[in-house]
């Protein structure tokens, strides 16, 4: 009987300027098995020449650091990791998504949104069959100067970020797209999706509870805005008396 070794752990390199941020990032990469710590770092100048020279699989970096920034370090590197950027800014976001970085971490966060940001390296979804997808609608949106193909069934809501949106996925991921709300909006709406706000578009198959200010997704209260309460209304008539 031949013997099969276990696959090699992903190396991960963590780079953050607030020893606590490190040791929060330390304990969690412990619990994972497929991940082995093997360096840290307090700035990004001392963590690139160690990257360079080792060559991790995986970097989670701060961004708003002393001297160099977590995006300039990814910028300067000869080859390409895995990164994820963890960050208490959220504006910083778009900048890590522009570099293709696998997630955006905004702080303080748990064990299981890092898990989850740290399985889409490990354990990446192998993609669908083309039959499976028959009833599974998408759009395409671009991001990291990359045209991405978006299942709609596994987006909570949009939100209007800028010139940009943000999705809120059902694996709680968040990506930031080069398209206008209402460009979005325009996408999504033959596919159970409802402008509420402004700011957001929902999907109205994960909705959890709605009254006369807010609509509940995911746990989360999302504004209905005054100029959307007619169509919202319009929209729940046949669960409701109509009004909001």
């Amino acid at each position: 009987m031949v013997e099969t070794k276990p696959p090699l752990p992903f190396r991960c390199v963590v780079i953050d300027d607030e020893p606590p941020a490190i040791a929060i990032v330390s304990n969690y990469i412990k619990r994972i098995r497929e991940v082995e710590l093997i360096a840290s770092f307090n700035n990004a100048m001392d963590a690139k020449k160690f990257i360079e020279t080792n060559k991790p699989e995986i970097i989670i970096s701060d961004i708003k650091m002393p001297g160099k920034s977590g995006i300039d370090l990814v910028k300067g590197l000869g080859y390409q990791p895995s990164v994820i950027f963890a960050s208490a800014y959220d504006q910083y976001a778009i900048h890590g998504y522009e570099l293709g970085v696998i997630d955006f971490l905004r702080k303080p966060f748990s064990f299981q949104r890092f898990n989850d940001a740290i399985r889409r390296i490990t354990r990446p979804k192998a993609p669908l069959l083309p039959e499976l997808q028959k009833n599974d609608p998408f759009i395409f949106l671009k991001a990291d100067r990359i045209i991405h193909r978006v299942m709609l069934s596994q987006v909570f809501y949009f939100q209007a970020f800028g010139n940009y949106c943000k999705a809120y996925f059902t694996d709680g991921s968040v990506r930031i797209y080069n398209s206008k709300i209402s460009t979005v909006e325009e996408l999504v709406k033959q596919h159970g999706f409802l402008r509420v706000h402004k700011s957001y578009a929902i999907a109205t198959a994960h909705v959890q509870s709605i009254s006369n200010q807010t609509i509940v997704i995911n746990r989360t209260p999302l504004p209905i805005g005054e100029s959307y309460k007619k169509t919202v209304g319009s929209y729940f008539k046949s669960y409701s008396d109509g009004t909001l």
